[in-house]
């Protein structure tokens, strides 16, 4: 481990109140567990800790800034009475705070502007909508914003047949009877131009298998229709299963 990575983890360590049963882990992109740190990057550290019930779980990234926070109440048998999940920005700034009552089943959200405002409030019980409120960021209301999710040409069956044409059963997992579902995360821009291809379980599927799926995202020959907030083009990111199985070979799964 670097000094500067020993560095951060003891300014985290200090930060984080010292409790039974801590435990810290190390992150990817998208938060899957790195357990060789010195084969694959990670960009986050999550520290564990529990005391009288209480279970806090908190992220942070590599300049020591928190980005998520939760405090789950469990009970006698461990299961999760009360939950409450702070995200971040990565200024620091709050971007969410969600309530969950598991017992009433109840759901109370707010997400905010990195400016701080209150950007939404959202409330559901029973999975039943009781009320969901937009502001601007000058603390007007304002409309539920029209959210038009980033696709590929021609949709999802466009995709997929680009898919079936281009994505080969690696011979080396074949031989090894390899299979699995790899998960990419894809960043698209305003333009619908591919940024970056992140796999987040590089470590637990076998590497031929997740090498494919990058490549033939990389390779994809057009461009995407970018992600848009009321008609507006805006930046966003992806998550997509590939999955390959010996007995029919590649699936695409829904992407989210």
């Amino acid at each position: 481990m670097s000094i500067r990575k020993i560095l951060i983890f003891l300014i985290i360590t200090f930060q984080c109140s010292i409790s039974f049963g801590q435990s810290l882990e190390y992150l990817n992109h998208l938060h899957y567990p790195v357990f060789d740190t010195s084969k694959y990057d990670y960009e986050y550290l999550r520290i564990i800790s529990e005391k009288n019930g209480v279970i806090h779980t908190q992220i942070f990234n590599l300049d020591t800034i928190k980005v998520y926070h939760s405090t789950a109440l469990i009970d006698t048998n461990r299961t999760k009475v009360s939950e409450r999940i702070l995200g971040y920005y990565s200024d620091g700034e709050m971007e969410f705070n969600k309530r969950f009552d598991y017992q009433n089943d109840v759901l109370e959200e707010k997400y905010y502007y990195p400016s701080g405002e209150l950007k939404s409030e959202i409330s559901i019980h029973s999975g039943e909508l009781l009320s969901e409120v937009y502001y601007a960021e000058s603390g007007e209301k304002m409309p539920k914003p029209i959210i038009e999710e980033a696709s590929p040409k021609g949709g999802i069956n466009g995709w997929n047949q680009y898919l079936m044409k281009s994505l080969r059963y690696p011979q080396e997992a074949r031989n090894a009877k390899a299979q699995g579902t790899v998960i990419l995360a894809i960043e698209i821009n305003e333009l619908g131009e591919i940024l970056n291809v992140h796999v987040g379980n590089a470590e637990q599927i076998q590497k031929a298998l997740w090498q494919e799926a990058v490549r033939v995202i990389k390779d994809y020959p057009y461009k995407w229709n970018p992600q848009k907030e009321n008609g507006m083009p805006v930046r966003t990111e992806i998550r997509l299963p590939l999955r390959f199985k010996l007995s029919y070979g590649i699936k695409a799964e829904p992407f989210s």
